[in-house]
């Protein structure tokens, strides 16, 4: 199977936003016949937990044809979840297959925003645990 045919038939499904490849794959720790492919599946925005059970054995069909690998191991991730971990891993991975550039730009800005809001809040948090426990800055890495 071909990219291509991999995108086409993943855009049938008409829920799923971008597959990411994370984990071992395609690293030096990649084991052949004893690690697992780790994929990432970004749903669009209406898509709920309960979508994701009766699209999974589709996606893991598909996966394991397009990579010739038995050993697939999916992690869906709801486009509203941008507050989770897996959002950023999705966004650094290098191996991204995007079905919707549109929402996939959509899904970078609401993370990469969360993740600016959050860094401002959590150095406020820092600098008023240090004055309200010590009276003063007392690490000035976080200035």
């Amino acid at each position: 199977m071909t990219e291509s045919d991999f995108l086409e038939k993943l855009k049938k499904l008409k829920s799923i936003i971008c597959v990411v490849e994370f984990g071992s794959f395609r690293t030096e720790a990649w084991i052949k016949d004893r690690s697992d492919i780790d994929l990432l599946v970004i749903t669009a925005p209406n898509v709920t937990f309960m979508d994701t059970l009766e699209i999974e054995d589709d996606v893991l069909e598909i996966a394991k044809e397009f990579y010739k690998y038995p050993n697939i191991h999916l992690t869906f991730l709801l486009f509203k979840d941008f507050h989770n971990k897996f959002a950023k891993i999705a966004i650094d991975s290098e191996n991204k297959y995007i079905l919707n550039e549109e929402k996939w730009y959509d899904f970078n800005h609401n993370v990469l925003k969360y993740i600016r809001i959050n860094e401002r809040f959590n150095r406020n948090l820092k600098l008023d645990e240090q004055f309200s426990y010590f009276g003063g800055i007392i690490d000035e890495s976080i200035l």
